[in-house]
């Protein structure tokens, strides 16, 4: 008998957000596979940089694609930024299968997303009658997020669940690593809205603290200047090695997320946050709506976006808060996949 298949159908691919789904599955004898649906650029990419794993992928995204149009009642989990105009074209392709749709974001009265240029009454009716009556049922990453859904849309509410990304057992794995007195780390994405340049200048005004910079991005060139000319920063290349990046966390005191808010996007989660925290890292980060739901008085510090160095200030005044690391890492345990897998529950019903 074939092993059943449920599917992650989503623009570039993210198996990181799908952990505690893939928990589930394999808990009950199902494959879980991810497909994506942006590929017309990655197949120019790969052809014009020879890249055959990458071509490849590309084929089998469009054949999967393709194949959607003459089958039917698959179960598919579909991630796609809210009021993407694809959606249009992909509503049709997916008519026949039972959807799931996979959402972080936490603003839905059409005010302010990530696809802004997108705004017309036939994308928002498309999606009107996507949320309301082609999804089966709507994993929300927030609170936040449920909470905006059934406020714009009729839906009944448990049509909405929430299930917040899962943390890697990794990230667990207890090091005998010394933690340097006020040290700080950044990792994820080297780009402008992650307020990188006001944490470089921060630290290279005050050298008697420590910054640990793990990442890529437009601004690796930057943060490689800053390291010259400053001891106290140091850069290392990001890695997928996840016990590799836990050791590398449980260095350090405090894990730093100065994310500031763009037109059309904000910290929606922050899986950083989660993953430090494992470590007894204490989080700071901009009180954006999604540090928000993780981070508490108990076990971190949330500020204003501008106020990151009087913010710093304050910390750095005072001792280490051991109790805040305690509570820190005992939360983020509720992260791990065997955990949160439980939340995916509905689409095995």
């Amino acid at each position: 008998m074939q092993q059943e298949t449920i599917y992650v159908l989503h623009k570039n691919g993210a198996k990181s957000h799908y952990i505690g789904l893939d928990y589930l599955l394999n808990q009950n004898n199902i494959k879980l596979k991810h497909r994506e649906f942006s590929v017309a650029g990655k197949i120019f990419k790969a052809l014009i940089g020879l890249n055959l794993f990458l071509l490849k992928k590309q084929f089998i995204n469009c054949w999967f694609l393709f194949g959607l149009r003459f089958s039917k009642n698959k179960r598919i989990v579909f991630g796609i930024a809210p009021f993407d105009s694809r959606l249009i074209k992909l509503s049709k392709i997916l008519k026949n299968h039972k959807i799931f749709y996979h959402t972080s974001w936490t603003f839905w009265d059409k005010t302010f997303h990530p696809k802004n240029p997108d705004n017309s009454t036939e994308v928002f009716e498309t999606w009107r009658k996507f949320i309301e009556d082609q999804a089966i049922h709507i994993f929300a990453v927030t609170n936040q997020t449920k909470k905006q859904l059934l406020a714009n849309y009729s839906i009944p509410d448990k049509k909405v669940s929430v299930v917040y990304h899962s943390l890697d057992s990794a990230f667990v794995t207890k090091f005998n690593s010394k933690r340097v007195s006020k040290s700080f780390i950044y990792l994820g994405r080297l780009v402008p809205q992650k307020g990188i340049e006001e944490i470089l200048n921060y630290f290279l005004k005050n050298q008697h603290l420590k910054l640990t910079i793990v990442g890529k991005g437009k601004l690796d060139n930057i943060v490689k200047k800053y390291c010259a000319n400053s001891s106290n920063i140091v850069y290392k290349p990001y890695t997928e090695n996840k016990t590799e990046l836990a050791e590398i966390m449980s260095k350090h005191e405090y894990v730093l997320m100065n994310s500031m808010r763009t037109n059309k996007w904000e910290e929606l989660f922050g899986m950083t946050i989660i993953e430090g925290m494992a470590q007894g890292v204490v989080p700071i980060a901009t009180n954006h709506s999604g540090p928000k739901e993780i981070i508490g008085n108990d076990t971190g510090y949330l500020f204003e976006e501008g106020k990151l160095e009087s913010t710093l200030n304050s910390i750095i005044e005072k001792s280490f808060d051991s109790e805040k690391s305690k509570n820190a890492r005992k939360k983020a345990l509720y992260y791990l996949q065997q955990n949160i897998s439980s939340y995916w529950q509905p689409i095995l019903e």
